[in-house]
């Protein structure tokens, strides 16, 4: 089929769906890497996009941003000037910080209000809103290059947000920075949803993404395989069971493996195995089991399972 049979189409405002991705293929060459693709971004809303590199990420976030268009299908985004897809409304957050290093945060924030069209007012009541909006108004005044990881990553943040878009993209937002960054970026991801912002990230932080999905959806090969609620991904996945790690002193014996696989365990090391059980018994009744069969335990850490145990099991599920 031809590009001139698919459309990138600006549409009036919608009061809930910002973007949507309707049936959508898109590659490059003879090679496509999106078949039939569909979602959703919807307003007040933080999107979780997961997958393995080469699914076709990428290529999505271009679809989006319209710096292409697909083979076939439609990427309808709504609230546009009438020329381009979203006017100004849409903004990309790169994995790579795209800042002047020897330029403060505050001046970074105003030379990109500027180069949207802004006055030297209105550039720098931008720049001081976003600073305000990303937590970073203390540090204005420095370098970005003399910033943290964490604060050159919401100074980032905050460049993007200068152009008051309606949809922020993010890549491997939290990429490098520590735990206290993370909490914070993501503090600020939550404050700009509950101010009516979508946010669509592209991670590989399954800790960011439980903490932050209000949906997610996981892309292999091209193709979405599971997309919605979290709470209902995971309920879906494993009902009622829980993510059990038995961590031993010594490598089971072949016995013990043969029976390791029994229960779907799978190995993360020699000494660390993962299943999922339903433990209605309890942790004590599993734990007798294994002594039963003569494991040598060291550790059983029982939790919830999350986003990464999803992922996981769907990247072991693919061809």
């Amino acid at each position: 089929m031809s590009i001139s049979s698919a459309s990138v189409v600006a549409r009036e405002t919608s009061s809930f769906d910002v973007a949507e991705i309707d049936d959508v293929a898109a590659g490059y060459g003879q090679t496509e890497v999106l078949r039939g693709v569909t979602l959703k971004l919807r307003t007040s809303e933080i999107f979780v996009l997961m997958g393995p590199n080469g699914s076709g990420k990428t290529t999505l976030i271009r679809l989006i941003l319209g710096l292409m268009k697909p083979l076939r299908g439609e990427v309808r985004l709504h609230g546009g000037d009438g020329h381009s897809p979203l006017g100004r409304a849409i903004r990309l957050v790169p994995q790579d910080v795209a800042l002047y290093p020897f330029m403060t945060a505050r001046e970074n924030c105003i030379a990109f209000a500027k180069s949207g069209g802004a006055s030297w007012r209105e550039a720098g009541k931008l720049a001081d809103r976003a600073l305000e909006l990303t937590d970073c108004t203390d540090l204005s005044a420095r370098q970005v290059g003399q910033l943290s990881g964490g604060f050159r990553r919401r100074a980032n943040i905050a460049a993007a947000l200068v152009g008051e878009p309606r949809l922020l993209v993010l890549d491997e937002p939290t990429v490098g920075v520590d735990a206290d960054a993370k909490a914070a970026i993501g503090r600020s991801l939550q404050g700009l949803k509950e101010r009516g912002l979508s946010i669509l990230i592209v991670t590989h932080d399954f800790d960011d993404a439980d903490a932050l999905a209000d949906r997610a959806a996981f892309l292999f090969h091209g193709l979405i395989v599971q997309e919605g609620a979290p709470r209902d991904l995971l309920e879906s996945a494993f009902g009622a069971r829980k993510r059990v790690e038995i961590v031993l002193w010594t490598p089971p014996n072949p016995v013990q493996r043969e029976r390791l696989r029994l229960w779907g365990a799978t190995p993360t090391r020699d000494t660390v195995w993962v299943t999922y059980q339903d433990l209605d018994g309890g942790d004590s009744a599993f734990l007798s089991e294994l002594r039963l069969h003569r494991f040598n335990v060291k550790e059983l850490k029982i939790r919830e399972p999350g986003l990464g145990a999803l992922y996981a099991w769907l990247s072991s599920q693919q061809p």
